[in-house]
């Protein structure tokens, strides 16, 4: 059975190990981006354009769906929602987010529950991933912070589960191939154990030969910090939302699903630290 799979968010985190995953996998897929790319595989999308986004996903039979992080995410979300549903889309895999709930106290689980309930109402087959934090922030954000021997974390010392971003699009490629067994699923993707900043600091210090500390900083100096950067109220609000959490313990919750789905355990921190040595050298 045909099985035609588009790839949003194909620059990222996920999205890149993604397309390697299909690659790997025999699929046949295709790229969405914004702008016109010389890829044979490649179409072109715009989030906010609902005309665009019903020819891109023309002839798609299973849409992975990963949105860019904007101050209007939810109606991104409307747009593509009414493009899928225009243009037959048989499946969606929405890249979510870790306790996704639209009655969620906090900003961040909130906005993606209320996503997430803008697919279901589609009608179409859905199936959520809903990751953790990423391991990969250790790279992305924590590079220098690495280097010069000190990581500052609003976490109050509390433990997270974080994943290997690999790990989520392992899953992704499985589910996109056979999509009609994951239909109306939500998968909580972990890695497979909770670990604190200050044991971070002590994998990195053992991997890089010296010593990475660890210095836990209140919630409320972090959104000070984050208005001192300039950075717009609304994605101060999400963040502040996802450092809650943490600092109250609530995102050092395991789950078995990334291990049921792949057939093996999740990376750990030191598995995607000695992967990534060269980046904090």
């Amino acid at each position: 059975m045909a099985n035609k799979i588009l790839v949003t968010g194909a620059t990222g985190n996920i999205g890149k190990t993604l397309v390697n995953e299909l690659k790997a996998l025999g699929a046949d897929f295709d790229v969405m981006s914004s702008k016109a790319q010389s890829a044979p595989n490649a179409r072109v999308g715009d989030f906010n354009d609902v005309e665009s986004l019903k020819k891109a996903f023309n002839g798609i039979d299973t849409l992975f769906l990963l949105l860019p992080l904007t101050e209007n995410k939810l109606q991104l979300a409307k747009n593509a929602a009414a493009a899928a549903v225009a243009a037959g889309v048989k499946h969606i895999v929405r890249s979510s987010g870790a306790g996704a709930d639209p009655g969620a106290g906090f900003a961040l689980p909130k906005l993606q529950g209320q996503i997430d309930a803008v697919l279901e109402q589609t009608g179409i087959p859905t199936t959520f991933l809903r990751p953790a934090g990423f391991m990969q922030n250790y790279v992305t954000y924590q590079t220098q912070a690495i280097k010069d021997g000190t990581v500052y974390m609003a976490d109050a010392g509390q433990a997270q589960s974080l994943i290997d971003a690999r790990d989520i699009a392992a899953v992704a490629a499985r589910v996109l191939l056979n999509p009609a067994s994951h239909a109306g699923r939500a998968y909580t993707l972990t890695g497979g154990e909770a670990f604190t900043g200050v044991e971070a600091g002590a994998t990195l210090s053992k991997l890089l030969g010296r010593e990475i500390k660890h210095v836990s900083v209140p919630t409320d100096a972090a959104v000070s910090a984050m208005k001192e950067w300039q950075m717009p109220d609304w994605l101060i609000e999400l963040m502040d939302s996802l450092n809650k959490i943490v600092s109250a313990g609530y995102a050092s919750g395991v789950s078995p699903d990334v291990e049921n789905i792949l057939g093996r355990k999740p990376r750990t921190f030191t598995e995607f630290a000695n992967d990534n040595a060269a980046a904090w050298k």
